[in-house]
């Protein structure tokens, strides 16, 4: 029983490396949603295997130990700012796109435990390293094909992003696989392992460069200089001065590197040249800078236990600042990840984080155990990932390999020895066993549905809603399904059906009884989805949803809720004003836009907005102020300023418009011809039959198809009538 219940774990444990190749074509977010169901089904098996194990035997139960504690530690903390927090079902189960929250930090600390216990031998652990290692050759070796055009790079075109769909977290999985391959090849005398880990750094280092992240790339050079200032502290001998050499090293490459950094060879690079472009004026840092303001503006609201796990996007909408209107419009996390824990547990979460990296290097640093290279090699590796977190946020990748090489730490510094076979401790008849194996199975059966099967289901349903050929009927019938699970993912697939009904309702060739359907279904979940009235996203996408099917009124009530949800962000203003102008209140929608632009006047989006306002509302002076400069007449080349200048029957204005129009369509060398129609019927309106006679002519010229009909209209004109 014993032999088989541990094999059950150590099975778990030696799959789980190989867990990141998944990636499940009929998934929602299948880069995301495949791995973490496999961690999660996989980490709870083995830890059913382990409870019926430390019930049965007292020698497997958890043994004191200063980083399990403080990782329990961590995780309660987090719970209970989770439990008090914004919304703690969000905070639990996180979403399909980062499938985070408080469901995956119990899974952590329930592998922490698991490894802890079971993994009694320090050469076992490392078999599990040099597990890990193999598959991260085999994840190189894709990125390989990558670089060949055998496969597809998901993000960009040159920036490495393996089975994982995104660069940094392909980085920060080389990173750690860099330092842990180094590692292993201090442990062995034989050289031809030496040169297998060499080579398994020589790949990963290869990969870390060409995903061209930066907050990596930072990491690894941080890392290096602390492994050796580790050394210089604690080793003797030359090491320290070869140690001395590898921090003047990396020292000198920098500064090389910086000085060099505007030669055109170093610009003109993909790689390089991003790296060479990190400064406190670059766009991208100073936009973090903000947000990185916004997030301690939010923790100073709830500094204890801060506001919950998945809540980072309320503060991010709270205390929008104007500028980041280049950015995306959400940001979900602060791209820095003790911000993150800052936000989500308050001040206690982040100390209970700051005190698991701490508590690590300092058992590393005092341990009698590890070779002074070794545990110089393992803090340098704790501050390589240290490093980069303070750029990026974490992912399934970086938690699992973090969370493996803290079980290494906490057990190899207690030496232990492997479990010893007395099994005259405790309750061991058949009988007991037997219960307590049904019992264990039973528990474990029901927590793998509830976290997963659920779950899982309502994802596959959700993607079918959304590429199911077979009839919109069909893809309503998958969204009622995905929906009724009631399960994680239901904001997401609300968001997902309110997108796809407003294409649905804005297209003329689909039925009345299909849009009337799913506009039943919209705003049935969409009522439910804003109910607490704290989601400035949900209320945004459900305004700007009414404002398509003509629900004015109601959209006004909704966009108006977001745009105080978040008071900085245009965004919000323009659509309430874009509402406003649709209802025909323009001395509402005037105001409301002039306030978006006064938030950033430098937003050219928000300009033309308050322009067209201003054209509605009848004060062409503005618009001749903020547009003329611009395009050279008062207007911006749009359906929009053309339909605002028809309203006050100014023709002339909309002939510069489709002139220039017809302008940009030829310079790009698009297909002009409806311009030159529209434009014939604005010179009919300015009186200038003959010019409108050209244009159709000319638009006959270049699409045969209009002959007959461009024919006609042009005979109407010539007989004195407007067609």
């Amino acid at each position: 029983m014993e032999k088989t219940l541990r094999n059950i774990i150590l099975a778990g444990a030696f799959v789980l490396p190989f867990i990141f190749f998944i990636v499940p074509g009929d998934m929602f977010f299948p880069f995301i949603t495949g791995k973490n169901f496999a961690f999660r089904i996989i980490v709870e098996i083995m830890f059913g295997a382990f409870s019926a194990l430390a019930i049965l035997y007292p020698a497997y139960r958890p043994q004191k130990s200063l980083i399990l504690i403080s990782f329990a530690a961590f995780v309660g903390i987090i719970a209970v700012a989770d439990i008090f927090g914004q919304g703690f079902l969000q905070s639990f189960w996180s979403n399909y796109e980062r499938m985070d929250g408080l469901i995956t930090l119990l899974h952590l600390l329930a592998l922490l435990i698991v490894l802890i216990t079971t993994m009694r031998t320090r050469g076992l652990y490392e078999r599990l390293f040099d597990t890990s290692i193999a598959a991260s050759i085999i994840m190189s070796l894709y990125g390989f094909a990558q670089l060949a055009g055998k496969f597809v790079i998901h993000q960009g075109a040159t920036r490495l992003d393996g089975t994982f769909g995104n660069a940094t977290y392909l980085a920060v999985y080389a990173l750690f696989h860099i330092f842990l391959a180094a590692l292993l090849s201090l442990r062995t005398g034989e050289t031809w392992k030496r040169s297998w880990y060499g080579v398994a750094i020589a790949l990963n280092l290869f990969i870390l460069y060409h995903t061209a992240t930066r907050g990596a790339m930072l990491g690894l050079l941080a890392g290096l200089i602390v492994a050796g200032a580790a050394y210089v502290l604690k080793g003797s001998g030359k090491g320290r001065k070869i140690a001395a050499g590898v921090i003047g090293g990396v020292v000198l490459v920098v500064g090389l590197f910086v000085a060099m950094k505007d030669a055109e060879w170093i610009r003109t690079s993909p790689v390089l040249g991003r790296f060479a472009s990190i400064s406190l004026e670059d766009t991208t840092t100073q936009s973090r800078f903000i947000i990185w303001g916004m997030a301690l503006e939010g923790w100073k609201e709830r500094p204890i236990l801060g506001w919950g796990q998945e809540h980072f996007i309320t503060v991010f909408n709270k205390y929008y600042k104007p500028e980041l209107y280049k950015q995306e419009p959400f940001f979900d996390r602060a791209h820095n990840v003790f911000l993150d824990w800052l936000i989500s547990g308050g001040i206690l979460g982040l100390l209970a984080y700051l005190a698991i990296f701490f508590i690590a290097a300092w058992t590393l640093f005092r341990s009698r155990v590890f070779t002074a290279l070794e545990g110089s090699v393992l803090i340098g590796l704790l501050a390589a990932y240290f490093v980069q977190n303070l750029f990026v946020f974490d992912n399934l990748g970086s938690y699992m390999l973090f969370v493996m090489v803290l079980g290494y730490v906490a057990l190899v510094t207690k030496n232990q020895e492997p479990i010893t076979k007395n099994r005259k401790e405790g309750k061991t008849d058949e009988t007991y066993k037997n219960v307590v194996i049904a019992t264990t199975l039973i528990a474990t059966l029901f927590v793998l549905y509830v976290l997963n099967v659920k779950p899982y289901q309502a994802n596959a349903t959700l993607i079918s809603a959304l590429s199911s050929q077979e009839g919109l009927q069909k893809n309503l019938a998958f969204f009622e399904k995905a929906l009724a699970y009631n399960s994680m993912g239901t904001s997401e697939a609300r968001e997902q059906l309110a997108q796809i009904a407003a294409r649905i309702v804005l297209s003329p060739a689909i039925a009345e009884v299909d849009k009337s359907a799913f506009n039943t279904l919209v705003r049935r979940e969409m009522d439910e989805e804003t109910k607490a009235g704290n989601n400035a996203r949900a209320e945004l996408l459900y305004g700007s949803y009414l404002k398509f099917t003509g629900a004015y009124d109601d959209a006004i009530a909704h966009l108006t809720r977001a745009m105080e949800l978040s008071p900085g962000k245009q965004a919000m203003r323009m659509e309430l004003g874009s509402a406003y102008l649709s209802k025909g209140d323009f001395a509402a929608a005037f105001p409301i836009m002039k306030e978006a632009y006064d938030l950033a006047p430098e937003n050219e989006t928000a300009r033309d907005a308050y322009a067209l306002a201003a054209v509605y509302a009848g004060d062409m002076k503005i618009a001749q102020e903020l547009l003329v400069p611009v395009y050279g007449m008062p207007a911006a080349p749009t359906d929009e300023f053309t339909r605002a200048y028809a309203a006050h029957n100014d023709f002339a204005t909309i002939v510069s418009i489709w002139q220039k129009r017809i302008a940009d369509a030829q310079a790009r060398g698009a297909d002009s011809a409806q311009y030159h129609v529209s434009l014939a019927a604005a010179y009919i309106g300015t009186g200038q039959r003959a010019k409108a006679i050209t244009e159709l002519r000319t638009a006959i010229s270049l699409d045969s198809a209009f002959k007959e009909q461009g024919e006609f209209y042009i005979k109407e004109i010539e007989a004195g009538r407007n067609p």
